[in-house]
C-alpha cells in the first residue's frame, strides 16, 4: 500500500476542513433552528447541542466560537464532534454563527449566543412509554449520561412477562439523587413496589386492609428513613372531541408514611371527602407539601360515572404539614395556596434543595397535568410566601412533571410545546432570584431525533450516578420474589 507524505496528508484534511465563506450579505435575522438554542443558557459539562437548520439553502456552513477556541461545521445537521465541544464549553459564552447558500450566493444570519453556566448532574432518568393509552406492553426506564449521548436501560417490563400476563412499571424515585437508595413500581404480573436500600434489593406490597391501595406517586425524605406516597384509585376515559384527549381521574386518593427499616405504612392524609395526592418533602424534611380536592359524590358503582361529570369541578388546594422526623409526630394542615377560589388546580409540588424555591402545576382543573393542555406552572417564593406564574418556562401546551438538579441551579420538567403531542424533556437555568433562562431540549446526538422518536418521555428524575443494579438483575430479583406485606401502624400526633 502506497503511503502519502505527512505534507501531503496534512494538506489533504486541511481542504476537507470546512471554512466559513468570505464574501457574503447580512441577513438581519437569527436563524430557525431545531431543536430552538438560540440564545440559551447551558451547563458547562452538557453533551454537544446539536441542531438543524430549518431555512431554505443549497449549502450551510456553522461556526462556533468563544474567546479562546472554534469549530466549523457543514450542512443542514449541525453535529459538533465532543472533544471540541469541551474546548467551547470551557469559555463563558458561545457565539453561533450560520452561514447559507443559495445558488452562488452566501448570506450570514443574525449570530445567537449559548452562555454557559453551572454544572448540571450528570444523569438522569426517564420513563419511555407509547402515546397511546391502550398500551402499556412496552415500557421502560432508561438513563442518560446527559455529559454525551450515552443511554442505557435500567429495567424494561419485556423482560418479566408469562404469556399474556405483563407488567407495567412507573414512578422511579431516588433518595437524594443517589441511586443505592431508589424505587419503582411494578403492576400486575409479579407486581410490588421495588426498593434498593443501601444497594440491597426489596420488594414489598404496601397495600394494607387499612389503606386504599399500595403507595403511587412517592416523595423520598431527605434526612431519615421514609418515603411519603399517594394511594390512588385511578380510572382513565378518552375524549370525543377535545384537544385534552385523556382524561385521568382518582376515585378516591390518600397520602401514607412508608417507613423504609420497618416495613410499616401509616396514613398521614385519609378523609374520605377530600382527595389527597402528590406529596413532596420540604428541603429540610420538616414540611410536606401536598395538594387535596375536596368532593362528596357518592361511594359505589356509580362513583366513577358521577366523577367524570363532575370533572371541572375537582379542584386541588396546595397544603402542608409540619413533621418531627424524629418523633414521627404530624401538624395540622395548613392551606398554601386557594387554588379553587380562582377555578384551578395545583399538581405536583416540588421543593428546591435550598429550600427557597417551590414550583407547581396549575390548570383549571383535575389532578393530571400531563393531559391538560393549560397546565403550566407557578413558582413559590418560600421565604415570603410570595408566587407568580412561570412565564418563561410556560407555553401553549402542557407542561408537567417537574424536578430540581442536586444543586438547585437547573430544573427539568416535561412538556409537549414542540407538536402537543410527544412529551419532551426540556432544561431552564434558574437564577438567585428565581428567574428562569430560556428552556432547551435534552440534547441528542441526530438533531432531528424529537421529530422522529414517536414515543414520550415520563417522569425525568435527576441523578448523580448512574444505576448499578443491572437489568437483568431486577428482572430475576422480581420474577423470583414475592412482595413483602407491609405493615400498618397508627399515625402519631397532629
Amino acid at each position: 500500500m502506497k503511503r502519502i507524505a505527512i505534507p501531503v496528508l496534512a494538506a489533504l484534511l486541511a481542504s476537507c476542513t470546512p471554512k466559513a465563506p468570505s464574501s457574503y450579505s447580512n441577513l438581519d435575522k437569527v436563524p430557525s433552528v431545531f431543536p430552538d438554542y438560540t440564545d440559551i443558557t447551558i451547563p458547562a459539562n452538557i453533551a454537544p447541542m446539536n441542531f438543524s437548520i430549518d431555512e431554505q439553502a443549497d449549502e450551510y456552513i456553522t461556526v462556533f466560537s468563544t474567546s479562546s477556541a472554534s469549530t466549523t461545521v457543514k450542512g443542514r445537521k449541525v453535529r459538533v464532534p465532543e472533544s471540541k465541544w469541551r474546548k467551547l464549553t470551557a469559555g463563558s459564552r458561545i457565539t453561533v454563527q450560520v452561514y447559507g447558500r443559495s445558488g452562488k450566493q452566501w448570506s450570514a444570519y443574525a449570530p445567537f449566543s449559548m452562555s454557559v453556566s453551572d454544572d448540571i448532574d450528570p444523569y438522569i432518568s426517564y420513563r419511555i412509554i407509547p402515546i397511546s393509552v391502550e398500551s402499556y406492553e412496552k415500557l421502560s426506564i432508561r438513563q442518560r449520561n446527559i455529559t454525551n449521548f450515552r443511554e442505557k436501560v435500567i429495567f424494561s417490563n419485556t423482560m418479566v412477562q408469562n404469556n399474556e400476563q405483563g407488567t407495567c412499571i412507573n414512578c422511579h424515585h431516588y433518595k437524594n439523587w443517589e441511586t443505592d437508595n431508589m424505587m419503582f413500581h411494578v403492576r400486575h404480573y409479579k407486581g410490588g413496589t421495588v426498593l434498593v436500600l443501601d444497594g440491597k434489593l426489596n420488594k414489598v406490597n404496601m397495600k394494607t386492609d387499612s389503606t386504599i391501595s399500595a403507595g403511587v406517586y412517592p416523595s423520598w425524605h431527605p434526612t431519615h428513613d421514609y418515603i411519603a406516597l399517594s394511594n390512588n384509585w385511578t380510572h382513565q376515559s378518552i375524549h370525543a372531541a377535545s384537544h385534552d384527549k385523556l382524561e385521568v381521574i382518582d376515585e378516591n386518593n390518600d397520602i401514607i408514611l412508608y417507613e423504609t427499616r420497618t416495613n410499616t405504612v401509616s396514613v398521614i392524609e385519609n378523609d374520605s371527602s377530600e382527595l389527597e395526592c402528590y406529596p413532596a418533602w420540604s428541603a429540610d424534611g420538616r414540611t410536606l407539601y401536598y395538594v387535596s380536592a375536596h368532593y362528596e359524590g357518592p361511594f359505589g358503582p356509580g362513583r366513577e360515572s358521577q366523577m367524570f361529570l363532575d370533572k371541572e369541578k375537582l379542584h386541588f388546594n396546595l397544603y402542608s404539614k409540619s413533621f418531627d422526623p424524629d418523633t414521627r409526630v404530624w401538624g395540622k394542615k395548613q392551606l398554601v395556596y386557594d387554588a379553587s377560589a380562582v377555578d384551578s388546580s395545583m399538581t405536583w409540588p416540588r421543593v428546591s434543595p435550598d429550600g427557597r424555591w417551590m414550583v407547581c402545576c396549575i390548570s383549571n382543573y383535575g389532578i393530571f397535568p400531563l393531559d391538560q393542555i393549560a397546565s403550566d406552572y407557578i413558582v413559590f417564593d418560600l421565604s415570603d410566601h410570595s408566587y407568580r406564574y412561570a412565564d418563561e418556562l410556560n407555553s401553549p401546551f402542557a407542561e408537567s412533571f417537574h424536578c430540581w438538579s442536586s444543586n438547585g441551579k437547573w430544573f427539568m420538567f416535561s412538556t409537549r410545546r414542540e407538536d402537543a403531542v410527544h412529551t419532551r424533556l426540556y432544561f431552564s437555568h434558574i437564577d438567585e432570584n428565581g428567574h428562569f433562562s430560556k428552556p432547551f431540549a435534552l440534547p441528542q446526538r441526530d438533531p432531528e431525533f424529537n421529530r422522529e422518536f414517536l414515543n414520550a418521555f415520563n417522569i425525568g428524575e435527576f441523578m448523580k450516578e448512574p444505576v448499578h443494579i443491572t437489568p437483568r438483575q431486577f428482572a430475576s430479583f422480581i420474577s423470583s420474589t414475592d412482595a413483602t406485606p407491609s405493615k400498618y401502624e397508627s399515625k402519631r400526633g397532629e
